[in-house]
């Protein structure tokens, strides 16, 4: 958590976070989201997902599921880069349609 205020403001930072993860609590990553916006970082982004564990795929909260990464992760992953780095828009219609709905995004972007 130290480290963080050393982080460049032009840095843009994207937290991903599966609220079943395993081996890391979901706690620490609105930890780490917090310190960025005291810290004031203006472009941060923390996404959570429901029923995912470590690897985004669908997970208990006490066993880790192994399966590909569910493709709303991806999509989502995609935007974030997207809206930062100049990528080509995507096309595919449904991956954009079943992007995470239901998933919880905290976005900083030109907070302060």
């Amino acid at each position: 958590m130290d480290i963080i205020g050393n982080i460049s403001s032009n840095t843009s930072i994207l937290i991903l976070q599966g609220e079943n993860e395993t081996q890391t609590p979901v706690q620490q990553a609105f930890l780490l989201q917090q310190k960025l916006t005291d810290v004031g970082h203006p472009d941060h982004t923390l996404i959570t997902y429901p029923n995912l564990g470590h690897i985004f795929y669908p997970s208990s909260q006490w066993i880790t599921g192994a399966g590909p990464i569910e493709q709303y992760v991806l999509a989502d992953i995609y935007s974030w880069l997207e809206s930062r780095s100049g990528l080509t828009p995507l096309t595919t219609s449904n991956l954009l349609s079943s992007s995470s709905s239901n998933a919880t995004k905290l976005n900083h972007e030109n907070e302060f």
